[in-house]
């Protein structure tokens, strides 16, 4: 019995609905877009702060793995972890506020 994810189970147009569903909004938002340069300035500095912080949160992250590895004692592993979250809800802190500045406009 062939199974519903193999190729060929004619099951793809289920799986394949939602990506028509968003590239069929595609030219309204790029339209939308192209009539006025502020939304597209504002999009990008969002998208472009939103990229920085998550590359860095990533270093941090992996930061965190490396300290976790050469952690030899229960006390060293709980103040990475402690640590780490604490650096966490900071950077997320900040960058919610950044990120509404944007939003809003007030960056």
């Amino acid at each position: 019995m062939a199974s519903r994810y193999q190729a060929g189970a004619g099951n793809t147009d289920v799986f394949l609905a939602p990506l028509h569903a968003v590239s069929m909004w595609n030219p309204f938002f790029a339209a939308a877009l192209k009539g006025n340069g502020l939304p597209q300035e504002g999009f990008g500095a969002i998208a472009s702060e939103w990229q920085g912080f998550v590359g860095h949160r990533l270093q941090e992250d992996i930061a965190l793995m490396q300290r976790l590895t050469q952690s030899r004692t229960p006390d060293q592993v709980v103040a990475a972890y402690s640590e780490f979250w604490q650096k966490a809800a900071e950077d997320y802190g900040k960058e919610f506020n950044t990120m509404t500045k944007l939003m809003t406009g007030q960056a």
